[in-house]
């Protein structure tokens, strides 16, 4: 698990990322399993299939220094949440290799639009990850993308995905494997155990916008029946977003942030990911989010700047 966050403010935006890697194993609950036992009538056999049922994925222990967030180019930077390897390699040497390879004539790279740039990008990291589906499978992993536009003076965040999918069930042409969406609009982008946060910032349908179009469908289909041809409509009419605009605009934003200078912008990424640790104290999971905060800036006068988190720090044993 993980927490990253980028604040967008007037004049740039900043960063921020825990450093936490969590083993995930599969393992069986002593409650879910003595529940199962009160349930089934045979106390002295279990079948094979409800043995394997009972196992569940689980955070097991985390390790500290994981880098989640790192430089791009002088104007951009990429945080990462989901899987710390694809293919055996990690990450942060991926986006290392990728800013290298994509920077080799700095002049006509700074040139370029930032679109070009986000969709090369993509193409490099769907190179990797195809080449990781022929042995393994692949977890949804996320990248935001943050970036200050000097040609129209303006910071923006984006939010890159990898499709979750199996290694025997996978297209290797499907357009959808890495994909890339502007947030800037959303001024704030949160990302890994952020689900508290997202909730606080953007209010319950915000977060559960699919789910709330899902529940539209499957109960319109069953109470209705309609036939084959009208079921394509009817499903395509309520995933447009404008179908159920008015119902989540009204939740939106439960929050409401005026302009944040970028000091305000630093204060509030800190503050995030603070929630989301103190609050995890409280809970039945093994936390999963801290470690080494690292922090950081990118504004139009200096381009990426680190605040924290950067440097080795003086051992505490001696």
């Amino acid at each position: 698990m993980t927490f990253i966050a980028s604040v967008i403010a007037k004049d740039g935006v900043a960063m921020v990322a825990d450093s936490f890697v969590t083993t995930i194993e599969h393992s069986i609950d002593k409650d879910d399993f003595i529940d199962y036992l009160s349930k089934t009538k045979s106390k002295t056999t279990i079948p094979i299939t409800d043995l394997i049922n009972l196992f569940q994925r689980r955070a097991s222990h985390t390790r500290n220094y994981a880098d989640k967030l790192f430089q791009f180019d002088d104007y951009s930077a990429i945080a990462t949440a989901g899987s710390a390897y694809i293919n055996g390699v990690e990450i942060k040497d991926i986006v290392k290799k990728i800013a290298a390879e994509m920077q080799i004539d700095k002049s006509v790279y700074y040139s370029r639009d930032i679109e070009d740039i986000l969709k090369e990008f993509c193409n490099y990291i769907k190179k990797d990850v195809l080449e990781h589906l022929t042995k393994y499978d692949c977890g949804e992993t996320d990248f935001i993308f943050s970036h200050f536009n000097r040609a129209a003076d303006l910071p923006q965040i984006f939010l890159i995905r990898i499709k979750s999918q199996t290694k025997d069930n996978h297209d290797p042409n499907d357009t959808d494997i890495v994909t890339y969406s502007d947030r800037t609009h959303l001024k704030i982008l949160t990302d890994g155990q952020d689900g508290f946060v997202d909730r606080l910032i953007f209010g319950s349908l915000y977060t559960n916008t699919l789910e709330i179009k899902n529940h539209f469908i499957d109960y319109i289909l069953k109470t209705f029946k309609p036939k084959a041809e009208k079921r394509k409509e009817i499903i395509e009419a309520i995933n447009d977003f404008e179908f159920i605009r008015d119902i989540v605009t009204k939740d939106f934003f439960s929050l409401k942030f005026r302009e944040l200078s970028l000091q305000e912008a630093v204060n509030l990424a800190a503050l995030l990911i603070k929630i989301i640790m103190d609050i995890q104290v409280y809970t039945e999971k093994i936390p999963t989010v801290g470690g080494l905060i690292r922090l950081a800036v990118i504004q139009k006068e200096t381009g990426f700047q680190w605040i924290s988190g950067d440097k080795i720090l003086p051992s505490k044993i001696i």
